[in-house]
């Protein structure tokens, strides 16, 4: 390996099932077979110096110990998988011989780096995979913990080495930090703003919603409750239905073996999630907590939290999840498809913490869900013709200022966006309105109420979803966050329906709101 190249270095033991001290002849044939032909089979020419190979071996009792070093192109980690499999082959085949298991003694990361500072290194030694880290000579070498077989075979050494690099990386983006350009498509033109207040502060007022304990949460009454509905149906009529796509019901409650295959949510942000702890179906295990709820009237969460077993589900972030494993491991075939499908059947959860803005971001709130599956021209297709059947209804029926704007997912962090021109290398176009109370159109941040996604092969092969002649098939998603759009209806249009469009006026109709003597604060005027 050069000097100035990452190393790798990976000693192992296999356990065999017979003594091989006998064998090191036919042993060392196996070694160079693995090193000039299963090693480098595939590798381009110019990556061949950054290929795994095993610089030493010996036989010590019914072991074989192995050195193996690489770059970062064809793995040691990897290698040594492959080698065992080489190995089970030749000897099996020839001497009885079983390879019974294999144990890492060491998988060391030598990675050059200028300078260093205390920070990072503590960053990297309290990974969980890590046992020791220093400095080297213009090195950080990382020392793993023994990892198992079976963490060999999930890429733990490689995702590991993926963290670290990502953490050598944070200090110099820190110091500039990326700006993503925005990239406006298209936009309506000025819109007459009628009305320039906090909706909260009006909605509030009014009791077209009211506080509920959980931040980010609201009891919506019937006023509110109507305007959903009426937007919602307009979406169902004039986007939904005109495009072919037919109703599902979905779980709100995701396993995390499921969440797991979703990319970039566990990996990028577990903090964005309510977790599930479910009880065990035991009432004797609760008879503590019962007794001192009696006594105290109180909660004693202590006592719960040693009761429930380990979080084993999430309340649904992203609503496409259940969609996705219904088509997990099935075989379609072009020529069925499209699939064009809509779940609209209850809540979105996410967990936002400090970002919580009033009704426009919410920890528990509504959204209609599309999914698509197809050839990639028609996945393309279908994306394309969401937004802009979108636009139709902001612009000529909700009569809202809007913009599309190129994006990319946040589980493509760092990618690029290309060229807008054609469509299929954008990943995702957001549909944006101008909100007249977050301040001045050019310096105000716009409200998101519609992200059109095309995943690629993304979900396709996280999935495992098939087409029976291995032709290229596509998925994307779109949602359309009605919490937001009720947001961005009132922030433009107030509150008395008589300033309304006149589709919106003309559904939503009369209603009545149940008041008590002390709420809502005032009367509507």
């Amino acid at each position: 390996m050069e000097k100035d190249k990452v190393r790798i270095e990976v000693e192992c033991k296999f356990l065999m099932s017979k003594e091989i001290e006998d064998l090191k002849n036919f042993l060392e044939k196996i070694v160079e077979k693995a090193n000039n032909e299963v090693f480098v089979r595939g590798v381009p020419e110019i990556y061949l110096k950054d290929v795994a190979k095993i610089v030493d071996w010996n036989v010590e009792d019914k072991n074989l110990i192995l050195k193996v070093i690489s770059g970062t192109y064809a793995r040691a980690p990897s290698a040594i998988l492959r080698f065992k499999k080489l190995l089970a082959e030749e000897l099996g085949l020839k001497f009885k011989v079983g390879v019974r298991g294999l144990e890492t003694q060491k998988i060391r990361f030598k990675i050059p780096v200028e300078k260093i500072s205390n920070e990072i290194l503590g960053k990297i030694k309290n990974l969980t995979y890590v046992e020791n880290v220093y400095s080297e000579e213009n090195n950080i070498v990382v020392d793993l913990k023994p990892v198992e077989e079976a963490e060999l075979k999930k890429n733990v050494p490689d995702r590991v080495f993926t963290v670290v690099r990502d953490i050598l990386r944070e200090k110099k983006e820190a110091e500039v930090p990326p700006v993503p350009p925005l990239i406006v498509v298209r936009q309506s033109e000025p819109k007459k703003i009628k009305f320039k207040d906090d909706p909260v502060k009006v909605a509030l007022e009014l009791g077209w919603i009211k506080e509920f304990p959980g931040r980010g949460q609201w009891t919506y009454t019937t006023p509110y409750a109507k305007l959903l509905e009426t937007i919602e149906n307009i979406l169902l009529e004039e986007v939904i239905h005109k495009l072919g796509f037919q109703p599902f019901m979905l779980p709100k409650l995701i396993p995390l073996e499921i969440m797991q295959k979703m990319p970039g949510y566990l990996e990028e942000i577990p903090e964005g999630m309510y977790y599930v702890c479910p009880p065990p179906r035991d009432p004797e295990a609760f008879t503590e907590f019962k007794e001192v709820v009696r006594v105290t009237k109180t909660v004693p969460k202590d006592i719960l939290k040693n009761v429930v077993k380990e979080p084993e589900y999430v309340l649904s972030p992203a609503q496409c999840e259940p969609f996705w494993y219904f088509f997990s491991h099935e075989v379609l075939r072009v020529e069925d498809l499209p699939f064009k499908l809509y779940d609209r059947s209850g809540w979105t959860y996410r967990w936002e913490g400090g970002g919580v803005e009033g009704l426009a971001r919410l920890q528990e709130f509504r959204r209609i869900e599309l999914v698509y599956i197809g050839t990639p021209e028609q996945v393309v297709e279908i994306r394309d013709s969401i937004v802009d059947k979108v636009v139709d209804v902001v612009d000529r029926i909700l009569e809202l200022e809007w913009r599309v704007v190129a994006a990319t997912p946040f589980y493509m962090k760092g990618g690029e966006i290309g060229d807008v021109s054609d469509s299929k290398n954008v990943a995702a176009f957001d549909v944006e309105i101008y909100l007249p109370y977050r301040g001045e159109k050019g310096k105000a941040e716009w409200l998101e109420i519609a992200g059109c996604f095309i995943h690629k092969e993304k979900f396709v092969k996280n999935f495992s979803i098939h087409e029976a002649k291995n032709r290229p098939i596509w998925t994307g998603c779109t949602g359309l966050g009605t919490s937001r759009w009720v947001t961005a209806f009132l922030a433009t249009h107030g509150f008395n329906p008589k300033n309304w469009p006149s589709m919106v006026k003309e559904k939503f109709g009369s209603y009545t709101l149940p008041r008590t003597l002390l709420w809502p604060k005032k009367f509507e005027e």
